[in-house]
């Protein structure tokens, strides 16, 4: 059966890329394009692996890794954050939150597919 990820992207073309990417890689691939929608996904499917932007509407990148880990009390599941904001603060801020990876935009695919990979298995 193949590992489930879930994309929270509110940029319809990198959602779009992203999504293709993982599915020729043979990934079941569920998206979300805002941080209520992901919510309910993360819910519904319970994904293997998540990868979100930090800035979406209603609820920031930030709050999802929150509320999985916190709220839904998932620990276990991976989180690669994605992001063009480019302060300390922010990367500071996810990690301490759980969140198991941050790559900044633009992203090199090859680099996001294996880090993603590399969370999978172990």
């Amino acid at each position: 059966m193949a590992k489930k990820i879930l994309i929270i992207e509110d940029e319809p073309v990198m959602l779009k890329t992203l999504e293709l990417l993982f599915r020729k890689k043979g990934y079941e691939v569920v998206t979300a394009t805002n941080g209520k929608e992901a919510m309910e996904q993360i819910r519904r499917y319970a994904p293997d692996a998540v990868i979100t932007d930090v800035m979406m509407p209603y609820l920031p990148g930030t709050e999802i890794i929150s509320r999985l880990r916190h709220e839904l009390k998932n620990e276990k599941t991976p989180v690669v954050v994605i992001s063009s904001v480019e302060l300390d603060s922010l990367v500071e801020e996810v990690f301490a939150l759980g969140a198991n990876d941050f790559i900044r935009k633009p992203i090199v695919p090859a680099e996001l597919v294996a880090r993603v990979e590399k969370l999978l298995v172990s």
